[in-house]
């Protein structure tokens, strides 16, 4: 129940319309001015019990309701007010606290808390307004310590000595946990912000190689020098399904769609599977190389393999959905130049006289049929039939 209570307190000013770079900010400014509230309490029962001035009691009051006011501020969206407020609120308390009760006392190590606070309540957006905040709280240290003549035991001579030595003591120890709470808190934003770093890096490197080489997106991640490699040995494969066209107007879009992702992821899986380069898709017509990015003696015999793999999917298709689908394939072995272009969306692609011949022997072709040219063949006729 407690842990409940805690989660929406701290989630005080956080709905759908929040800013996601503000979230974080919201509930560690919110965390601590529950913190400090729970302080300003303990201090106002240990001054009723050892019978300080009600001045002092007034005061402690005074800075519950002045730092309360903050999670108003967040409730009602002012974010940056609400950070403003706490840091000046809390700065001129403690000051005040150091005055008071003396040099001695030593209030003046929660102004050292109040800089590193004030650090993590501020999003970068607003770092003009942090670094305002935080020299104010500098001069305030400094004016306490060093310029106003405080005396040590401070300005109220009626406080007991055994309240002063226990408000000394709680405020040491104050600082010591407010030191490990912050080194903890740091700790744990430093590394969920490194997790989701790696996380937003895998996600990006998955997303390059869905439309990279491996071997071009690591080239491309460590150097933004044009690529641009040139092939002698491969082998180039064009695909397109027959009569496509008359069939997208007896279809639906999502059918469509779901009709050519479906063969085209199974056609992803074959190029996996024989070591070759899915280039692009162009409408309905599928296009890959072996060789590239990585040179291989074998390209043609893996393009071969991939080729009548292709014929085989589409025959289990139209077994299991009655559809008589065919398909042209044209291959073509030689050299081609390969690189990335574009600067927005950019793309692996291949160029040369071998890449259409490629294409040529695809349109040229004959539906269910694989079509090569002479140098294709050259590569092949030892081990396949034509």
């Amino acid at each position: 129940m407690l842990t409940r209570y805690w989660s929406q307190l701290i989630g005080i000013g956080i709905d759908r319309q929040t800013p996601a770079n503000e979230t974080r900010q919201i509930v560690f400014l919110n965390a601590v001015v529950l913190l400090v509230l729970i302080l300003v309490a303990q201090n106002l029962i240990l001054g009723s019990i050892y019978q300080v001035p009600a001045s002092l009691l007034l005061l402690f009051v005074a800075h519950g309701l002045f730092i309360g006011i903050v999670l108003l501020w967040n409730k009602l969206r002012l974010y940056l007010l609400a950070r403003v407020w706490f840091a000046v609120a809390a700065t001129l308390f403690l000051s005040s606290y150091q005055v008071l009760m003396g040099t001695a006392s030593r209030w003046d190590v929660f102004l050292v808390v109040c800089v590193f606070l004030q650090c993590l309540m501020f999003p970068a957006t607003q770092r003009r307004w942090m670094v305002a905040v935080m020299i104010f709280t500098g001069i305030c240290f400094f004016a306490v310590n060093f310029v106003l003549p405080v005396p040590p035991k401070g300005l109220m001579h009626d406080i007991s000595d055994n309240y002063w030595a226990m408000g000394k003591a709680g405020n040491l120890a104050g600082f010591l946990f407010c030191g490990i709470a912050m080194g903890s808190v740091a700790f744990q934003v430093i590394n969920r912000a490194e997790r989701n770093l790696a996380i937003e890096r895998d996600r990006s490197d998955r997303l390059l190689t869905n439309i990279l080489p491996v071997q071009i997106a690591e080239r491309l991640k460590q150097s933004h020098d044009l690529i641009a490699d040139v092939f002698d040995e491969t082998t180039v494969l064009f695909a397109d399904i027959v009569g496509f066209t008359r069939y997208t107007e007896n279809v639906s879009p999502s059918g469509l769609i779901t009709l050519l992702n479906s063969l085209f992821t199974k056609f992803d899986d074959l190029s996996h599977k024989h070591r070759a380069e899915k280039i692009k898709t162009i409408g309905d017509a599928y296009m890959a190389v072996a060789g590239v990015p990585i040179r291989s003696p074998n390209h043609a015999e893996q393009m071969a393999a991939m080729a009548l793999d292709m014929q085989q999917v589409i025959e289990r298709h139209n077994h299991e959905t009655g559809q008589a689908l065919q398909i042209r394939i044209g291959l073509h072995s030689g050299p081609v130049v390969a690189g990335v272009i574009g600067k927005q969306k950019f793309a692996y692609d291949l160029w040369g006289d071998t890449v259409n011949t490629a294409a040529r022997m695809e349109s040229h072709g004959v539906p269910g049929e694989i079509q090569v040219t002479p140098a294709t063949h050259a590569l092949l006729h030892a081990n396949y039939h034509f």
